[in-house]
């Protein structure tokens, strides 16, 4: 209802304070004169301290930087001429045609940042970059300078254009790329082939003409089988398991128990035989499998794992000992997991269709010890599904359901815990799937915890290209045009989700989070950290900390715009009348 209004006595103006104090986060959601007073409506290259104050980000620096191995051939050939060519005559002219100048070099983008857990190096950092088709291994001092000639190709003409993935197993590394699967044991990488993946004993105690117990599944890595038989002393003929096996690879054969070989005189593939020139001996012990024959059978599945770009470590219990793989552009809703403790096992077997096929899988979180799965956003099905290990008849099952509908993921690079708050991106924001427990039933539920920074975050162009990792209890989410939305884990947590920050020129195509500092590598070929480490001996931040590769990083926070509930009148704020308390 129409209320009246005095007009105010403006020969006498009217004075007030007011207090600004416990700065905070962004807050886009509402318009600038309605948000709280302790949010900004515009802050940029600003992050809380421990005390939940602003302060200036972390500044970074380039390391090192990658360029294609052939170029810088070419370029060390033309500095070689160029030397050849510096010698002159006795009248002081060069003889020698002048060398045309080298080209460019062309850089390789970081496609993958690999620390390497168990280095027996204690003075330096190991390190794995997939830069372009290659993979180098670099070493880093104690101050993160690269360790002169440190830098090694370890292996080539890999697959590019990519993010690759990396993970640890039984002390090694384990990397996928997208179109490889490669293992690096602190010495040598090479590629998991089907000489070095696990070859499985597929049958045993069969007798010549076959029969027997079925055993471990064909490893879909790997084209090898192994079959062991009860020989009788008389048979030279023995029945494999399948028929159809490779045709130009021998199969070999050997006393299992002993490891003498047996030369096999011929094979017939189409019919899965192998015959021997003489007849084996038969166990010592009646009954007892003890020959073993190892033949190779090739089939298509090995490109299904080899074209996986996401993964997540599960297993009983949340004992992490097999590894989910899943990304497949080809088989988008499927996903497989590896044999006990072992990731060059792939049972062609352990795998899971989850949903339809038309939206695919995007990225794996955990929480309260399930692994969630998150497929892509839809309204046709659920988005978020469920595995849970279960032992049934001594065999490790991981039962799949379906979880609550909602916005699904839209970046497969974007999902981490933050603490114990599993988050991902989706075209609405920020995510967290939950489950609590209500009169002794389990509810799932959905949270986004970005309400305050979605009207600037969602209309962000390459959303799907987003990367995440958390760093010193920050997520951070990086967008190709070098902006990044940064959720403070070390604040309390509101209705309207984490405090939330909003940096500027962070040009990473790739982030790794290690040992509390943040690595990133470029698009044009730069390995890149945070300047987190500079500090004094009483971890005391130096000022040279706050730069971008040498650049000033603008920062600001601002007030909200406060009409002070009075806004027909004009204020003014005299200099000598206010007051900032900054940090030093």
């Amino acid at each position: 209802m129409p209320r009246r209004m005095e007009v105010p006595d403006f020969a006498n103006p009217r004075g007030g304070t007011k207090h600004y104090k416990r700065f905070r986060g962004l807050d886009y959601l509402g318009d600038e004169t309605q948000i709280d007073d302790g949010r900004s409506p515009r802050a940029i290259n600003m992050i809380a301290d421990e005390g939940g104050f602003p302060e200036r980000r972390y500044g970074w620096r380039t390391i090192c930087t990658f360029a294609a191995e052939a170029a810088e051939d070419d370029a060390e050939e033309s500095q070689q001429a160029a030397e050849a060519a510096a010698g002159t005559s006795a009248d002081g002219e060069s003889g020698a045609e002048q060398p045309t100048e080298p080209e460019e070099t062309e850089p390789e983008p970081i496609a993958g940042i690999f620390a390497f857990e168990n280095d027996e190096d204690e003075e330096n950092r190991t390190f794995l970059i997939h830069a372009g088709s290659t993979l180098y291994k670099v070493k880093l001092d104690a101050d993160y300078a690269l360790v002169e000639d440190s830098k090694e190709s370890l292996l080539s003409d890999l697959h590019t254009g990519g993010r690759s993935q990396g993970f640890y197993m039984n002390g090694k590394l384990y990397i996928m790329t997208g179109a490889e699967y490669i293992v690096y044991d602190g010495e040598e990488a090479a590629r998991v082939t089907d000489d070095t993946a696990y070859a499985p004993l597929t049958s045993y105690q069969r007798q010549p003409t076959g029969g027997g117990e079925a055993y471990e599944a064909v490893n879909m890595l790997c084209k090898w089988r192994r079959n062991r038989f009860v020989a009788d002393g008389s048979a030279k003929t023995f029945q494999l398991d399948v028929t159809e096996i490779d045709a130009n690879t021998t199969p070999t054969a050997s006393y299992f128990i002993t490891g003498d070989s047996i030369p096999v005189q011929s094979y017939d593939a189409a019919k899965g035989t192998v015959t021997f020139a003489s007849a084996p001996s038969a166990p010592e012990n009646a009954g007892t499998s003890n020959i073993e024959i190892k033949f190779a059978k090739t089939t298509e599945d090995r490109e299904k794992v080899l074209g996986c770009t996401i993964f997540a470590i599960y297993g009983l219990d949340g004992s992490g000992n097999r590894v989910f793989v899943s990304g497949n552009s080809e088989h988008g809703a499927t996903e497989w997991f590896s044999g006990l403790s072992d990731p060059t096992y792939f049972p062609d077997i352990n795998y899971s269709v989850v949903g339809s096929d038309d939206f695919p899988i995007v990225c794996y979180l955990k929480a309260q010890g399930e692994l969630l799965i998150v497929k892509k956003d839809n309204r046709q099905e659920g988005t978020i599904w469920h595995h849970a290990g279960a032992l049934v008849n001594d065999v490790a099952t991981f039962p799949l359901k379906e979880g609550i509908p909602g916005y699904g993921a839209i970046a497969k690079y974007s999902a981490a815990n933050l603490n114990d708050d599993p988050l991902y991106l989706s075209p609405r924001g920020v995510y967290a799937p939950t489950t609590t427990y209500y009169n002794n039933m389990q509810v799932r539920q959905l949270f986004c915890r970005s309400r305050r920074i979605n009207p600037k975050l969602c209309k962000e162009n390459g959303l799907a290209d987003a990367v995440s990792a958390v760093w010193r209890g920050w997520y951070v989410l990086v967008l190709p045009n070098g902006n990044a939305y940064v959720a403070d884990g070390n604040q309390e947590r509101s209705e309207n989700g984490y405090e939330w920050y909003y940096w500027t020129n962070i040009p990473a195509h790739v982030l790794c989070a290690h040992e509390q500092t943040l690595y990133f590598g470029t698009a044009d070929g730069r390995l890149c950290k945070f300047n987190d480490d500079f500090v004094t001996g009483e971890n005391e931040v130096l000022m040279k900390a706050y730069n971008d590769d040498g650049a000033p990083i603008h920062a600001e926070w601002a007030t909200r715009l406060d009409t002070m509930d009075t806004p027909m009148q004009l204020k003014t704020m005299p200099k000598r009348g206010s007051g900032v308390h900054l940090k030093a």
